[in-house]
């Protein structure tokens, strides 16, 4: 049967030769030889059937074995050689074995050129160099990947013979994907021809012996390779191979590590995804143990490879990559440690690894690739010591422009809404400072604050310098701020050769900061570098940054920053510059911005002692800048400097009188001209330095006081409700302060017709006049009329008793209008002080004049007062119920009482208000204004019975 199949179609021929009895004749054996080389190479061996080249590998593996050595198959050697390693590639492990042995064989037989081109041969396939010289013709059936390897077509069929797959590529709308499907099935026979090979190459190498010496250098890199396959087959064959073709296996890896570390990261970058899977797990494994010289030239590639690896498509691989990354990461710290490897190797090592971490480490796309880069660095930084000196400025910078770029993005998400969920922006940075703090990259910059010398500090304060310049991000700029701070903590005194450079840069970096947080982190630098610089650099520093103060509202907050920064942490320095920054904080006390003014306000509590000894020290300065503030255009500075004028006054008092000139001048300049808004502290501010320095005024220029008086009287006629009552106030104080009698003359006929201006109406409202009316929609008259009352009763405290005894009609007038319903408690309240001060001057005049004519003009101007407002008083007893009102009016009441006693008629006459003074005093609920009413009727009543009707 055997015997059939092998003959074929040449049964019939040698039948003929048989009958004409020729078998003895050497033709007869030449063409039974040539039939069956024909049917072996030509049908069977590379047949589209796997059978039949299973069954030819069996008849050519016998023809070998038992005729080797016949002439016929001597010259047929080079075809079975071919044929031989053709099969070496089928998926049948038994062919593969068959024609591994019989490659064995022929290597055996063959001379010594058959032997070279068989080595070759073996070598070209096991190394991927080989070509095929005749290929199996696919046909429909024709087997190409093994039933169930690479799964079913999607309606649940096989995919395994070339109809197959041409059916399901066409379905699939992609005809191309059958070069695909080809290109798979023939990289897996590319595998089995390595395993093959494998078989056949191991019996082989026991016979080459130095033979093989030659394509070690190409062999050895491939089977280290081989041995990671992810195919545990493949694994096993190149593993048996691997010993039978290596003595030492540390010696050789030892002698090939260059060609071997070439091939395998070649090999990282490829396209199949198991070269790449074998050639990082191969690394990690030879990389165990290394020394410098050996990997030198190949450790960036190996960290290159490890990354890309890191970030495969395939899950096999990145697992391999991380394998890999863990590997050349423990090799790296180790030849970088100082204490474990030479310093000069270490410093070599650096400069090879550090700018890959940097660069495609650290700003990698991939996280896992990230993390192991930051890990990485941080080992550095805190192993290489003295090594890492030379990279400092570029790990510094590096790592500072991580904080940002590094950080979770769900932090800048919730930045950014942070307002509508009611999250405090500066409480919210400052948390994220916090966590920056706490990563490795910021651990990583202390461990190179530790190391820094002078030299690196050359490198490193320009770098940083471009960093505060162009730096973006939260972290990174409160990092560098930090960082800079830590800097000159460390070096000391060695940064004064960058303090000019530092300080030009950071003042203006503080100005333009819009955060809160970053803001004070560069102050805080800023203050520290200040601490090392030069006399002449402080005080252009300090004179900067007070000139910030007069600026816009950023500016006066950077202002006040600046200087709590400087006073914490270069208080020495600063303490010799108080004379410019004490009246920088004194003036900016009375900004109108809440926030601003409690800056400075808490600045000047914590560093100022005593308030008045401080101003006493430094007055000169002081109002020098707050005469500035006067004179400048800025309505706002205007209004601080008159307020800080008020609060000058307040506290020095007198001791201000060698510097109001000045002040005064300023303020009556600025009195006259157009309103603006605020101008009214102009006036508090000139009434309070009347107050205090009125004494240095007279004695300096008799006529400054009527000149004051005469701008201040002025301002009272002006439109603005808030104005005038300011006017009013300030016209009030600048009689006390003067004290001086002729103002009564020159004041109170003004004040009378101003006071009558506000004329009740019939419905019992107060009417303005129109212009001011158009002017003040919203204005208070009460208040104005308030106002008024208050300036005529200081001008009664200042007049003389002749002016107000020729007055007397108007008072009265004044009086019983003020007194009428119209006006509010509070204006009624004014009355009865006012009132109260008259009578005490005419109670004074009656006990101090001798003239009698005078004493008889007071005594009718008493009577009338009595006569005419008691009535009244009584009146707003009786309507207003405010216990207030009802003490104030009974006081009045009383004074008034004490008065008529004080000058009683000569003839009694019948008080009509006696019953109803006597009804209000049983029905007051006030006690204390209960116990006055009742005087007043007690004295009413002794002097009745005392002056005969």
């Amino acid at each position: 049967m055997s015997s059939n199949f092998l003959m074929g179609d040449t049964s019939s021929s040698l039948a003929k030769l048989l009958s004409m009895e020729f078998q003895n004749d050497e033709d007869y054996h030449v063409t039974v030889r040539d039939a069956i080389t024909r049917k072996l190479f030509d049908a069977l061996l590379y047949s589209n059937r796997k059978e039949e080249r299973c069954a030819g590998t069996v008849w050519l593996l016998s023809l070998t074995v038992y005729c080797g050595h016949h002439a016929s198959i001597q010259q047929l050697l080079p075809d079975i050689q071919e044929a031989f390693s053709h099969l070496i590639g089928e998926q049948s492990e038994l062919t593969q074995e068959l024609a591994s042995q019989g490659l064995s064989i022929v290597y055996e037989i063959g001379d010594e050129s058959m032997k070279k081109n068989l080595v070759n041969a073996l070598v070209g396939t096991l190394t991927g160099s080989g070509k095929r010289k005749r290929a199996v013709k696919l046909v429909e059936d024709t087997e190409v990947f093994r039933e169930g390897s690479v799964g079913e077509s999607p309606t649940g069929g096989k995919l395994s013979t070339y109809k197959e797959l041409c059916n399901l590529a066409n379905e699939m709308g992609q005809p191309d994907l059958i070069y695909k499907f080809m290109d798979l099935a023939n990289y897996q026979a590319s595998l089995n021809s390595k395993r093959g090979a494998a078989f056949g190459f191991s019996k082989i190498a026991k016979h080459a012996g130095d033979a093989l010496k030659p394509y070690l250098g190409a062999l050895v890199p491939r089977l280290v390779r081989y041995q990671y396959d992810p195919d545990k087959n493949v694994q096993d064959a190149m593993a048996h191979i691997w010993k039978s073709l290596v003595a030492d296996s540390k010696k050789t890896i030892d002698e090939h590590l260059d060609l071997i570390f070439d091939d395998l990261l070649v090999q990282c970058g490829s396209r199949l995804w198991r070269s790449r899977e074998a050639c990082c797990l191969a690394l990690a494994d030879i990389l165990q143990g290394r020394k410098f010289d050996q990997v030198e030239k190949h450790l960036k590639r190996i960290w290159i490879a490890a990354f890309r690896a890191m970030d495969d498509i395939k899950e096999t691989v990145r697992n391999a990559g991380d394998r890999l990354c863990r590997a050349v990461a423990s090799l790296t710290g180790r030849l970088c440690d100082v204490s474990l490897t030479p310093v000069l190797e270490a410093r070599q090592t650096m400069a090879v690894v550090l700018p890959v971490l940097l660069t495609d480490g650290i700003m990698s796309k991939v996280d896992s690739v990230r993390k192991a880069s930051i890990g990485m660095v941080t080992k550095l930084a805190k192993g290489a010591g003295v090594a890492i000196r030379p990279y400092l400025s570029d790990l510094v910078c590096c790592m500072l422009e991580s904080l940002s770029s590094l950080e979770d993005q769900g932090m800048n998400y919730v930045e950014l809404h942070a307002e509508n969920v009611g999250i405090q922006t500066e409480k919210l940075e400052n948390l994220r400072i916090s966590i920056a703090r706490g990563s490795p990259m910021w651990e990583t910059l202390e461990f190179c604050i530790d190391v820094v010398d002078s030299h690196s500090l050359e490198l490193l304060v320009p770098r940083l310098a471009q960093l505060v310049r162009s730096g973006i991000g939260l972290n990174t700029r409160v990092g560098v701020a930090n960082f800079i701070v830590l800097l000159v903590q460390k070096v000391g005194v060695g940064i004064k050769p960058f303090t000019s450079i530092l300080l030009r840069l950071l003042l203006p970096v503080v100005k333009d900061e819009r955060s809160a947080s970053s803001k004070r982190a560069f102050a805080n630098a800023c203050a520290i570098v200040l601490k090392y610089a030069a006399p002449s650099q402080a005080q252009k520093l300090i004179e900067d940054t007070s000139n910030l103060h007069s600026g816009d509202r950023n500016d006066q907050i950077s202002c006040a920053i600046l200087l709590k920064s400087y006073a914490s942490t270069a208080a020495d320095t600063l303490n010799g510059y108080h004379t410019i920054i004490v009246p920088v904080l004194f003036v900016s006390r009375f900004e109108d911005d809440k926030i601003i003014s409690s800056l400075y306000e808490e600045l000047w509590e914590e560093n100022m002692s005593s308030e008045r000894i401080t101003l006493q020290l430094y007055v000169g300065e002081i109002v020098t800048l707050i005469n500035e503030g006067i004179m400048s255009s800025s309505w706002a500075s205007k209004k601080k400097a008159s307020q800080a004028i008020c609060k000058l006054s307040e506290v020095l008092g007198e001791s201000l009188s060698s510097h109001y000139n000045v002040l005064l001048t300023s303020l009556m300049k600025e009195l006259p001209g157009r309103l603006w808004e605020g101008k009214d502290a102009v006036l508090n501010a000139l009434s309070a330095l009347c107050t205090s320095c009125h004494e240095a005024i007279s004695a300096s220029n008799p006529d400054a006081p009527n000149a004051i008086l005469s701008l201040v009287s002025s301002a009272c006629t002006k439109k603005t409700q808030k104005y005038r009552e300011a006017a009013f106030s300030c016209l009030e104080k600048v009689i006390k302060a003067f004290n001086n009698p002729e103002f009564f003359n020159m004041v109170f006929p003004s004040l009378l017709e101003m006071g009558s201006s506000l004329a009740p109406t019939k419905s019992g409202q107060i009417s303005l006049p129109d212009d001011v009316k158009a002017d003040v929609p919203d204005s208070s008259p009460a208040a104005l009329h308030e106002k008024i009352l208050s300036c005529v009763t200081a001008c009664i405290h200042v007049s003389r008793i002749g002016d107000i005894v020729n007055q007397q009609k108007n008072f009265i007038d004044l009086y019983l209008f003020s007194l009428s319903p119209t006006f509010p408690w509070t204006v009624k309240m004014s009355v009865f002080s006012s009132i109260k001060e008259l009578c005490s001057k005419l109670h004074s005049a009656i006990n101090n004049l001798q003239d009698s004519s005078m004493q008889t003009s007071i005594t009718a101007f008493v009577h009338e007062l009595f006569y005419t407002l008691s009535p009244e008083v009584l009146k707003s007893l009786r309507t207003i119920k405010i216990g207030q009102v009802h003490i104030a009016a009974a006081e009045c009441l009383l004074e008034l009482t004490n008065q008529y006693k004080a000058a009683p008629p000569i003839h009694w006459t019948e008080l009509a208000f006696t019953n109803e003074l006597l009804n209000l005093c049983e029905v007051e609920k006030s006690e204390q204004a209960k116990s006055l009413l009742k005087k007043c009727s007690d004295i009413l009543g002794k002097l009745k019975q005392d002056i005969k009707p």
